[in-house]
């Protein structure tokens, strides 16, 4: 058959063409619903295989399209997002079939099969279709009773059963997209088995229903039917290969580690009609093993699983040794935690076998099945269930190393976005002092030329009291000329006993035009304390870098914006404190803090090597940086130098010239 596949995402155009193929199928590929349409019109499939959710055109809107009405090809439809509302409505707009995403290849390729021999059918030619990669299901004739939602009632007969949905042939026929209840009574017990089903679609006097919100107490009883039913009949040629194809076919498409277990899980059970199966994963501090993934557990099962200690019962053993168990009979076995025979015994669960899931000789967890027959596991068995492990190991390492991967990818972006910000800032900074000095000269003059004016008396008696304020603020803007210069230029470090309070008032002088116009009231105390050995330009420089990072954090804050400077002596070391108002540093932040690169600013705003270069500093005179959150809000940075000059710290003698 010629197979349209609408499907926007490559790799899965990939893995459904690959799959078709291998059936003997030809393959068309679409990307959107308006391309889809095109090739209704041009190429005239046989079948289509529909994504719902698509750019552009969704696929709920191409089944409305008088085009595709009109080509009467049939319809799959598929989706991992779509609700129960939205695949009734698929179903309601003539699809065949709906199925949800991660889709299982086998029930693709029985639906596809389905199709075909419609086909044939109608095509006059009684030709019986292979039964390709079917998933288990029994051919067993139960009394059946159906429901609709207005109440009516009939019954039936089923021709076969699966754990996703039953054949029936009824005493009445509704149409496709119809809701009702089934229920059958099962070999399994006296109970009967109520589930909600939609008819998906109808061949000649039988009637398709699909099976809904299925819980996995109702799946383990189908699961169990099927078993009883199946298990002595030949199967499909080589269901180990298949089952193992399927896994990896499942890794190659999707990253999405989840998605890949529970492909694993189901192909698992649904092939080897095996009524349970889970999956553990050992937990980062490796004394405990969670539940990742779970078929057919009951809701006892499941709870008493979610979390078990490594080393203890059967499943505990194999992660702590490494080697595989089996057994006839679960219920009987010594190692068995006590808390699950009872369980394990009422659930009539009989045979066991569990692996270690490995990879590079690093136990990653536990692979389970079980089943509530009384066979013992093959040695084929047990060898499919490791090899499924090692695909399992193999889709988790996968996944670890693209998030790895993406991390380290994201790290460069970042350390590169940041370079070139500092980069930019660096030419900007070069500018500045350029400009600075630039205007100091004629500062320079326009302040020569005032005084000379007084000491002249060359001004009208009324004028002076300008000039002196053109003198004044000329001076004032002079000096802060000369220390955007001072804190510009880069000069050989160089120490010498140095005034702390100085330091703190010219850099403080430096940003109070900036302080001023964010409303940022400035409060300092400054205790007597002794000079400290060290190098004036760069203690202005953290200096400096603290406080515009104390404006800048107020400027997000909404409370009253106070810049808190206080110097004291302490056990013959300086300690500076810079205290703001605004929001504080978040707790997941504070540990980077002062790693290079790392920034709590929005993008384009910071480079994150300000607090990392000021800490080096303050590291190679000795001294200590640190940040805290205050209780009252707000944060705090607190440096400590030593007092005075030490021998260690006594730079070279300059050499004679």
């Amino acid at each position: 058959m010629r197979v349209l596949v609408v499907e926007d995402e490559l790799p899965l155009c990939e893995v459904f063409g690959e799959f078709l193929r291998g059936l003997g199928h030809h393959t068309l590929i679409a990307h959107t619903a308006e391309a889809a349409l095109e090739t209704l019109d041009k190429e005239r499939p046989d079948a289509v295989l529909l994504d719902i959710f698509l750019p552009g055109m969704s696929g709920l809107e191409f089944l409305q399209e008088r085009a595709a009405r009109a080509a009467d090809v049939p319809v799959v439809a598929m989706s991992g997002v779509a609700t129960e509302a939205q695949a009734r409505e698929c179903l309601r707009l003539g699809a065949v079939e709906f199925v949800g995403k991660p889709v299982v290849l086998e029930r693709l390729g029985e639906l596809v099969a389905g199709i075909e021999q419609r086909r044939r059918r109608r095509g006059g030619v009684a030709v019986k279709s292979p039964e390709r990669r079917r998933s288990p299901r029994a051919e067993v004739s139960l009394p059946v009773h159906l429901r609709d939602e207005r109440g009516v009632e009939w019954d039936g007969t089923t021709v076969d059963v699966s754990a996703v949905g039953a054949l029936i042939r009824p005493e009445r026929r509704v149409r496709a997209g119809s809701l009702v209840t089934l229920s059958m009574i099962l070999p399994d017990g006296p109970d009967p088995l109520e589930i909600a089903a939609v008819r998906a679609r109808h061949d000649d006097d039988t009637d398709a229903y699909d099976f809904l919100e299925a819980t996995e107490a109702q799946r383990a009883r189908l699961r169990g039917l099927v078993a009883r039913f199946t298990w002595v009949e030949a199967r499909q040629p080589d269901p180990h290969v298949h089952i193992l194809h399927t896994i990896a076919q499942a890794i190659g498409a999707s990253l999405d580690v989840t998605a890949v277990l529970d492909t694993a899980l189901d192909a698992l059970t649904h092939v080897t009609g095996h009524e349970i199966s889970s999956l553990h994963l050992l937990s980062p501090d490796g004394t405990t093993l969670r539940l990742h993934g779970a078929r057919g557990l009951s809701g006892r099962l499941r709870e008493l699983n979610q979390v078990l200690p490594v080393g203890e019962g059967m499943i505990g053993t194999v992660v702590a040794t490494g080697v595989t168990r089996h057994y006839a009979d679960a219920a009987t076995a010594p190692d068995l935690l006590p808390a699950a025979r009872a369980i394990v015994s009422e659930e009539g669960i009989r045979a066991f076998v569990c692996v270690a899931v490995q990879s590079r000789g690093r136990i990653l967890g536990a692979l389970s099945l079980g089943r509530r027959q009384r066979r013992t596991f093959s040695d084929d068995e047990i060898e499919l269930v490791e090899a499924s492990a090692n695909q399992i190991a193999l889709a988790l390492e996968n996944a670890k190393l693209y998030a790895e991967t993406r991390q380290q990818l994201e790290g460069l972006k970042l350390a590169e976005t940041q370079l070139v910000e500092g980069e930019r800032l660096s030419t900007l900074g070069k500018l500045a002092a350029g400009i600075a000095h630039e205007i100091n000269n004629p500062l320079t003059t326009i302040l020569g030329q005032a005084e000379m004016l007084l000491t002249r008396n060359a001004v009208a008696p009324e004028a002076i009291d300008r000039v002196r304020i053109i003198i004044e603020e000329t001076s004032r803007s002079a000096r802060l000329l000369r220390s955007m210069l001072r804190l510009a230029r880069r000069q050989r470090p160089e120490r010498r006993l140095c005034s702390i309070e100085e330091q703190v008032q010219l850099v403080l002088t430096l940003q109070a035009h900036d302080l001023r116009q964010a409303g940022i009231e400035v409060v300092t105390s400054f205790a007597p304390v002794p000079p400290v050995w060290a190098d004036e330009d760069q203690v202005r420089q953290v200096l400096l870098n603290l406080v515009q990072n104390a404006q800048h954090a107020m400027a997000r804050g909404n409370r009253a914006r106070v810049l808190t400077v206080r110097v004291v002596g302490l056990d013959g070391r300086a300690r500076i404190e810079i205290a703001d108002t605004g929001p504080g540093i978040a707790p997941e932040a504070l540990p980077r803090l002062f790693d290079a690169f790392f920034t709590t600013k929005p993008a384009g705003e910071g480079t994150g090597l300000g607090l990392w270069v000021s800490y080096g500093i303050i590291e190679q005179h000795d001294g200590t940086l640190r940040a805290e959150n205050r209780p009252d809000g707000g944060a705090v940075f607190t440096i400590e130098l030593p007092y005075g000059q030490r021998a260690t710290d006594t730079p070279p003698a300059t050499p004679a010239r």
